[in-house]
């Protein structure tokens, strides 16, 4: 997918932030370059996650921080819990395969589509998924923004949007 397929301007806004701050070899946006004053506007949909084991795919993934609007879905406190647990929390198709790719590619992430939890509430979720780069590996942690959308009149939606994204 490209970029510019993509209406929602907070995504655009990250996607160009973490595109600026890629190193000039080619790997991901280092961690360290990561300061949440510039991102002050996103923070409530943010997700940072650390890679603790990458052969395990989304089980070696921890959530570290977690912004207000995605701890509200969840309705809990997510920090320090493995990705893998929210999954129990929400039903959709399975797209685990795109916190692997990301972890596998060092490659952007995108999924527009949705989303049910237990209790029945039902919404629109779009997602944008960055790998982050350290200083042992080319991805050792992972940006990701949530965002919730209504519903379209009917309550239904259309399809699901996903893949990797460039510019």
């Amino acid at each position: 997918m490209r970029l510019a397929e993509i209406a929602n301007p907070k995504i655009t806004t990250l996607y160009r932030f973490w595109e600026r701050h890629r190193l000039a070899d080619g790997r991901p946006m280092p961690r360290a370059a990561l300061d949440p004053g510039d991102l002050a506007g996103l923070l409530p949909n943010l997700l940072l996650l650390q890679v603790v084991d990458p052969a395990a795919g989304p089980a070696g993934l921890c959530i570290r921080l977690a912004g207000d609007a995605i701890e509200q879905r969840y309705g809990r406190s997510l920090r320090g819990l493995p990705l893998t647990r929210t999954f129990d929390l929400v039903r959709r198709d399975d797209t685990s395969q795109q916190w692997t790719a990301v972890l596998r590619d060092a490659r952007p992430q995108y999924r527009r589509g949705p989303m049910q939890y237990p209790d029945g509430r039902r919404f629109e979720s779009e997602r944008l998924i960055l790998p982050l780069s350290g200083e042992v590996s080319c991805v050792e942690f992972l940006l990701a923004a949530l965002f919730y959308l209504p519903l379209p009149p009917g309550g239904e939606v259309v399809g699901t949007e996903a893949g990797s994204l460039s510019p």
